[in-house]
Protein backbone atom coordinates (compact mmCIF):
# COMPACT_ATOMS: atom_id res chain seq x y z
CA UNK A 1 0.00 0.00 0.00
CA UNK A 2 1.54 3.13 -1.11
CA UNK A 3 0.50 6.61 1.76
CA UNK A 4 -1.57 8.71 -0.53
CA UNK A 5 1.11 11.40 -0.02
CA UNK A 6 3.67 9.73 -1.97
CA UNK A 7 3.24 10.76 -5.69
CA UNK A 8 4.46 9.21 -8.72
CA UNK A 9 7.06 10.96 -10.78
CA UNK A 10 4.90 11.70 -13.44
CA UNK A 11 6.26 13.84 -16.72
CA UNK A 12 4.48 17.26 -17.34
CA UNK A 13 2.90 17.30 -14.77
CA UNK A 14 1.27 20.89 -13.87
CA UNK A 15 2.81 21.97 -10.68
CA UNK A 16 6.36 22.39 -10.61
CA UNK A 17 8.21 20.10 -8.63
CA UNK A 18 11.40 20.81 -6.07
CA UNK A 19 14.23 18.86 -6.26
CA UNK A 20 16.21 18.13 -2.75
CA UNK A 21 19.43 16.29 -2.13
CA UNK A 22 19.80 13.64 0.91
CA UNK A 23 23.34 12.00 1.56
CA UNK A 24 22.19 8.35 3.42
CA UNK A 25 25.48 7.45 5.01
CA UNK A 26 26.49 5.39 8.16
CA UNK A 27 24.95 7.06 10.17
CA UNK A 28 23.36 10.07 9.59
CA UNK A 29 21.01 12.00 7.16
CA UNK A 30 22.60 14.70 5.66
CA UNK A 31 19.70 17.62 3.88
CA UNK A 32 18.61 20.75 4.64
CA UNK A 33 16.35 22.00 7.19
CA UNK A 34 14.19 24.03 5.58
CA UNK A 35 12.40 23.45 2.65
CA UNK A 36 8.94 24.90 0.70
CA UNK A 37 6.05 23.52 0.66
CA UNK A 38 4.59 21.33 -2.27
CA UNK A 39 5.43 18.69 -4.51
CA UNK A 40 9.53 17.79 -3.72
CA UNK A 41 11.16 15.04 -5.17
CA UNK A 42 14.14 13.78 -2.60
CA UNK A 43 16.66 12.77 -4.41
CA UNK A 44 18.43 9.99 -1.73
CA UNK A 45 22.52 9.43 -2.54
CA UNK A 46 22.82 6.36 -0.32
CA UNK A 47 26.62 7.11 0.08
CA UNK A 48 27.45 4.53 3.22
CA UNK A 49 28.48 0.56 3.06
CA UNK A 50 24.65 -0.42 4.05
CA UNK A 51 21.20 -0.15 3.16
CA UNK A 52 19.17 2.73 4.31
CA UNK A 53 16.18 4.00 3.49
CA UNK A 54 14.57 7.71 4.43
CA UNK A 55 11.52 7.40 6.11
CA UNK A 56 8.89 10.33 7.47
CA UNK A 57 8.60 9.07 11.17
CA UNK A 58 6.81 12.66 12.48
CA UNK A 59 4.95 15.01 10.76
CA UNK A 60 1.61 15.91 8.60
CA UNK A 61 2.94 13.78 5.79
CA UNK A 62 4.21 10.41 6.07
CA UNK A 63 6.49 8.24 3.62
CA UNK A 64 9.37 6.06 2.77
CA UNK A 65 11.34 5.31 0.15
CA UNK A 66 12.30 1.70 0.68
CA UNK A 67 16.14 0.21 0.84
CA UNK A 68 18.36 1.77 -1.15
CA UNK A 69 21.45 0.22 -1.82
CA UNK A 70 25.14 1.11 -1.06
CA UNK A 71 26.02 3.11 -3.51
CA UNK A 72 22.75 3.83 -5.37
CA UNK A 73 20.37 6.65 -6.03
CA UNK A 74 16.82 6.77 -5.78
CA UNK A 75 13.65 9.46 -6.10
CA UNK A 76 11.30 10.24 -4.02
CA UNK A 77 8.27 12.26 -4.91
CA UNK A 78 5.78 13.52 -2.01
CA UNK A 79 3.55 16.66 -1.88
CA UNK A 80 4.75 18.43 1.62
CA UNK A 81 3.13 20.92 3.91
CA UNK A 82 4.12 23.01 6.34
CA UNK A 83 4.86 21.50 9.62
CA UNK A 84 7.62 19.71 11.35
CA UNK A 85 9.12 16.44 10.13
CA UNK A 86 11.36 14.01 11.69
CA UNK A 87 13.12 11.50 9.03
CA UNK A 88 15.40 8.67 9.72
CA UNK A 89 16.43 5.33 8.43
CA UNK A 90 14.67 2.31 9.73
CA UNK A 91 16.60 -0.25 8.92
CA UNK A 92 17.02 -3.48 10.96
CA UNK A 93 14.17 -2.45 12.71
CA UNK A 94 15.33 0.66 14.37
CA UNK A 95 19.36 -0.15 14.39
CA UNK A 96 20.09 2.80 12.44
CA UNK A 97 18.24 4.97 14.46
CA UNK A 98 19.15 4.22 17.39
CA UNK A 99 23.45 4.50 15.82
CA UNK A 100 22.07 8.54 15.44
CA UNK A 101 20.71 8.50 11.88
CA UNK A 102 17.76 10.55 11.84
CA UNK A 103 17.27 14.18 11.21
CA UNK A 104 14.50 17.00 11.35
CA UNK A 105 13.67 19.74 8.89
CA UNK A 106 10.88 22.13 8.63
CA UNK A 107 8.33 23.71 6.19
CA UNK A 108 7.40 27.03 7.07
CA UNK A 109 6.95 28.57 10.75
CA UNK A 110 4.11 28.56 13.56
CA UNK A 111 3.92 31.26 16.29
CA UNK A 112 4.84 30.58 20.28
CA UNK A 113 2.51 28.41 21.22
CA UNK A 114 0.69 27.44 18.40
CA UNK A 115 0.28 23.99 17.05
CA UNK A 116 -0.81 25.62 12.89
CA UNK A 117 1.89 25.62 11.27
CA UNK A 118 2.30 28.91 8.32
CA UNK A 119 4.25 29.34 5.34
CA UNK A 120 5.52 31.90 4.18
Amino acid sequence: MVPAAVLPAAAGAATPTRTVSVDLREYAIVMPARLRPGRTTFVLHNKGRFPHNFTALFGPVRFRSGDVPPGRTVRLTVSLVPGAYLVGCTVLHGGHLAQGMFTLFTIGTRRHGSAVWHYP
